[in-house]
């Protein structure tokens, strides 16, 4: 009798166990990280060492926004996790967002020690190097990720941006080019290879490039700013008046002193 008990005890807990990991990973995939949540807490009641529902809560603690509780569910789930290599990648992702990057570093190495071709793991590593500004070592991680898969065009644009803040302008332009040729990131990309083109004094080619950025709706106050710059640089005043003025939807005052400063007349 007391063995049918038991069996039955371990078949209920089964089915509930299944049913709020089902329930809870269609909740997921939905967007509705709050509910899923709950199912995978419910299951961790039952068997608080699960390490699939480990890391599910932690995934969706870390959707949240909630790095703190995130963290310190995915380091009981790399206690208990027989798959290391999304266990660190999950708690790396947290400690990058939450802003500490030394930590996710860390993470992102011992990733790559279980999966030394992660792409995860690379990309993230590298991002967390850039953040911290060892502009050096994330270069170096962007370069190895793109001799694995040089269509990641997401590795290429900031190992552009790299070659940008280090002034080593052609090896910018050609990762630049090479985004824009197959149409990736367009808008950011056409903004940066024009602060490389302005920084080169070629004022034609960046004037070209901050506006196909703008058409593109990449519009703010420092595309306009550099625009209206290269524009004066060109002896095109009157377009950078036009850019000064528009400046007014996000700064007036700034806007105010630019055309007081540059332009004959303005009206704001």
């Amino acid at each position: 009798m007391k063995k049918l008990f038991i069996i039955n005890l371990c078949f209920f807990i089964l089915i509930a166990c299944t049913n709020h990991k089902e329930k809870g990973s269609q909740l997921f995939e939905s967007g509705d990280y709050n509910h899923a949540l709950g199912h995978f807490e419910e299951v961790l009641k039952l068997d608080p060492r699960n390490e699939m529902m480990l890391y599910n809560a932690a995934r969706c603690y870390e959707e949240l926004g909630q790095y703190s509780e995130a963290i310190n569910l995915y380091d009981r789930s790399i206690d208990n996790q027989k798959d290391l290599t999304i266990a660190y990648l999950g708690r790396g992702r947290s400690y990058f967002k939450a802003g500490d990057y030394k930590s996710s570093v860390v993470d992102f190495t011992n990733a790559l020690y279980y999966d030394e071709t992660n792409e995860d793991a690379l990309y993230y590593g590298a991002l967390s190097f850039m953040k911290d500004s060892l502009y050096g070592k994330a270069r170096k991680v962007f370069t190895t990720l793109l001799e694995l898969n040089p269509d990641h065009y997401k590795a290429r644009f900031n190992r552009g941006v790299l070659y940008a803040i280090q002034a080593n302008t052609l090896f910018a332009l050609s990762d630049f080019n090479n985004l824009i040729r197959n149409k990736k990131l367009l808008p950011n990309a056409h903004f940066n290879r024009g602060i490389v083109y302005q920084y080169m004094n070629n004022y034609d080619g960046a004037i070209y490039d901050f506006t196909k950025a703008i058409n593109l709706g990449y519009y703010n106050e420092e595309v306009l700013t550099k625009r209206a710059n290269c524009y004066l640089a060109t002896s095109q005043k009157q377009n950078a008046c036009k850019d000064f003025e528009k400046l007014s939807k996000f700064s007036h005052q700034k806007a105010k002193e630019l055309m007081i400063k540059y332009c004959d007349q303005y009206s704001l």
